[in-house]
């Protein structure tokens, strides 16, 4: 093998070491996207879940006293 031929040879080994690093370190930089993800959708969740509450028992609440402010006004 001719020393330009190997020097070849050994760029593109480099080359294609460099590219698997950059595959693995994308694959790793997903999955933690993935994960950072998945963990803000079940914060995201709950959040909503709280203000479903709390909307539920505010409109009990205006119901409540809209009841109360019709029997004034009926005189009952």
């Amino acid at each position: 093998m001719s020393t330009e031929t190997y020097r070849d040879h050994v760029e593109q080994q480099e080359k294609h070491i460099k590219n698997h690093i950059g595959d693995e370190i994308r694959k790793v930089k997903e999955r933690e996207e993935r994960e950072t993800h998945g963990f803000h959708d079940v914060i995201g969740g709950e959040i909503a879940h709280e203000e479903k509450a709390e909307r539920r028992q505010q409109d009990e609440t205006d119901a409540a006293l809209t009841e109360t402010a019709d029997t004034i006004l009926r005189g009952e």
